[in-house]
């Protein structure tokens, strides 16, 4: 019995040490694995950490080979000194051009027999325009065949006492009498055919008188009827030529504008904001001799159907000669984060390195192509003058895959 008891008590001592070498052995590796896996952690946590920070060092930047940038279609510019034109607008309105404009009117009055020009017409020079009865004409008619008549017998006396005085049976005077009643009478008749050739009528007509275009033109009045009484200092039609027109408007009195005669403008339709040009005329102080606002007139330059008389425009006037500013391309201004911002451009190992910059703008030229930076940029620096919005896309693409 204590040899079997013996054993059984060797055998609890062995199974106790098997069992705790099993777990030493198991909390070994096991530690040791962990050990690892936290250092490999670690390791890992280190290197997103410089990832992360050289991320933050060139957050907002690009970086584009030559080709990529064909590919975008950026192109390049210099930061440049030049000026940034301003232009004015102010309003005008198309008058008809009084050099280039007839009134028709009557010489005496009379009674209006027909009408034959209608308002709105295009008329040529000689145009039958009206027809009218002119009691006075007939007088004046009456006392031409009176003249005549008058000629015809003086003539017949004149040549008889001529014959009878060269065949020695008539006395000189009756001769020089009858000769100087032959020129009396010829000064009548060439009298009374001035005066209606003065009236514009001829000595057949019959007291009618006839009213004709003095030029070609659209008729832009028309003040006469059929059987109504018209006095002479009645105006009946007036003729304009819509293809030359003046344009007219108030010129303030300021110092960014200088208009000179001869000099060539721009004006506006509203209607269609076609441009035309025009050439200035005259500046006077008409409009206001205290504060000296000048009214301007200017020929039309450009005639078009669409220019008529009393139609609104715009008178377009470039500044006076602006000083050289700091200027880049307009097209290379973007809005990022709310502030204007120019894409600067470095080169940075066979690639070009784009960062984008703030900047102080300030006056855009007319036409549109530049612009003032009055802060931020610096003469010669490399901007991206065509593609930038491309750029701001990338950008802002590559920021929110960062966040994700």
């Amino acid at each position: 019995m204590s040899t079997n008891q013996s054993k059984q008590q060797w055998f609890w001592v062995i199974l106790v040490i098997a069992v705790g070498a099993i777990l030493s052995a198991v909390l070994f590796f096991t530690g040791k694995n962990k050990t690892a896996s936290d250092a490999a952690s670690e390791e890992h946590a280190h290197a997103e950490g410089e990832t992360g920070h050289d991320s933050e060092t060139e957050e907002g930047s690009l970086n584009l080979t030559p080709k990529q940038m064909t590919e975008y279609g950026v192109k390049l510019a210099q930061v440049g000194v030049g000026a940034v034109s301003q232009q004015y607008a102010y309003p005008a309105k198309l008058v008809p051009n009084t050099d280039q404009q007839a009134h028709v009117s009557a010489t005496f009055a009379g009674r209006v027999e027909s009408v034959n020009a209608a308002l709105g017409e295009q008329v040529k020079k000689g145009q039958v325009l009206a027809t009218l009865f002119i009691p006075e004409l007939v007088d004046q008619q009456a006392s031409l065949s009176i003249a005549q008549e008058a000629l015809t017998l003086a003539q017949q006396d004149y040549q008889r006492e001529k014959q009878l005085w060269e065949q020695g049976v008539s006395a000189r005077q009756d001769y020089q009498r009858a000769y100087n009643a032959y020129r009396q009478a010829q000064i009548q008749v060439q009298a009374a055919r001035n005066r209606l050739s003065a009236l514009g009528a001829s000595s057949g007509s019959k007291g009618r008188y006839v009213l004709t275009a003095p030029l070609s033109g659209i008729v832009s009045l028309k003040d006469i009827v059929v059987g109504e009484q018209i006095t002479p200092d009645k105006q009946l039609f007036v003729i304009d030529q819509l293809d030359r027109l003046w344009i007219e408007f108030i010129l303030p009195s300021v110092d960014h504008i200088n208009v000179q005669p001869d000099q060539q403008i721009e004006f506006k339709s509203l209607q269609t904001s076609n441009t035309f040009k025009a050439q200035i005329q005259s500046l006077t102080t008409a409009a206001d001799t205290q504060t000296g606002r000048l009214q301007v007139r200017a020929k039309v330059l450009t005639p078009a159907k669409e220019l008529r008389p009393n139609l609104m425009v715009n008178v377009l006037l470039q500044g006076a000669d602006p000083k050289p500013v700091l200027r880049v391309a307009k097209a290379a201004i973007q809005q990022i984060e709310g502030k204007a911002t120019v894409f600067v451009a470095k080169p940075e190992q066979g690639q070009w390195h784009f960062t984008p910059t703030p900047v102080q703008l300030g006056n855009y030229s007319s036409d549109g192509q530049w612009v003032e930076i009055r802060s931020g940029l610096t003469e010669k620096q490399q901007y991206v003058s065509q593609g930038s919005f491309l750029l701001k896309s990338e950008m802002e693409k590559g920021e929110a895959e960062h966040g994700h």
